[in-house]
């Protein structure tokens, strides 16, 4: 079989989506969960659950997805992190409220916090899912079959579930699968968030604008093993090119050439001004800026 003539490995939510609807749902219903299991007013829960949101987004630099302590990506990079940032507060419980609300989310049967924030992202994904058409960008499909016009292999990896990006795309016409055959594949579940069981003081990483940026990534770091790509385009530094970046500076067979970042308006200034210290190559506001790259 004919290779492709690139091989983009591409993520999804950021990437092909514009998330911001999907997150402010989902912090609609994880306050309306932390109201359940706390016995507390909705109202209450939401007033304190926004406070919190904006003492993260004062110092942005000391919050965000922390599934195992150490902070895999930071809450300023991507609103789709704003959820877990607070679980991080509430882990941390360093005032009254953090405190209650961790004591009730464990006596409510979540002996860790982590399966409580879990509980509640896939919970208000799969709604969203259900109740709003898919949130794709604009011209998601001629894009993506542009791109195979030009002979590239898409391969789409992401934290998100199979089964959510498969639908999604075969909403706007794109046939999807996870295995070949597809016009385009996918791998689901990536957890690219996911870090080893190193500590902090031991763990490999990059600092990026003074920020420590942690790449003992291993479950993404075997999907480079496994499909050596050509191109890599994420929204989230951290979860997305850290990692590649690290490969190829290291000059390894398996890491992509070029690296893409997907900007938004919310994409922090610590890594579109310097474009992560030289790190990634291209900024991109819409998937079709690809087209220009091969």
């Amino acid at each position: 079989m004919e290779r492709a003539t690139v091989k983009i490995l591409s993520d999804f939510d950021g990437v092909w989506t514009n998330q911001g609807q999907e997150a402010k749902h989902i912090e609609r219903f994880t306050c309306a969960e932390i109201a359940r299991v706390t016995g507390e007013p909705l109202d209450a829960v939401r007033h304190a659950f926004d406070d919190y949101i904006e003492a993260l987004r004062r110092t942005p630099q000391d919050y965000g997805w922390a599934p195992n302590g150490r902070i895999s990506a930071y809450v300023d990079e991507d609103p789709l992190l704003t959820t877990n940032s607070v679980f991080l507060v509430i882990m941390r419980a360093l005032d009254e409220t953090s405190k209650r609300w961790g004591q009730a989310i464990r006596a409510a049967g979540f002996e860790a916090l982590e399966a409580f924030a879990d509980h509640c992202f896939l919970g208000a994904t799969k709604i969203f899912r259900r109740d709003h058409d898919p949130i794709m960008v604009e011209a998601a499909a001629e894009t993506m079959r542009a791109l195979l016009a030009k002979g590239a292999e898409v391969v789409v990896v992401s934290n998100s579930r199979s089964d959510k990006l498969i639908a999604w795309l075969g909403d706007v016409g794109i046939d999807a699968g996870e295995g070949p055959g597809h016009e385009v594949r996918v791998r689901g579940n990536a957890k690219k968030w996911a870090l080893s069981d190193a500590q902090a003081e031991a763990a490999p990483c990059i600092e990026v604008a003074g920020r420590r940026v942690y790449v003992d990534r291993p479950f993404y770091d075997a999907v480079f093993t496994q499909e050596a790509p050509d191109l890599v385009i994420g929204d989230v530094f951290s979860l997305d090119l850290a990692l590649p970046s690290v490969l190829r500076a290291r000059n390894e067979s398996r890491a992509p050439s070029t690296l893409v970042l997907r900007a938004h308006p919310h994409t922090p200034a610590w890594i579109r001004e310097t474009r992560a210290e030289g790190r990634i190559d291209h900024l991109v506001d819409h998937p079709r800026g690809l087209l220009d790259l091969f």
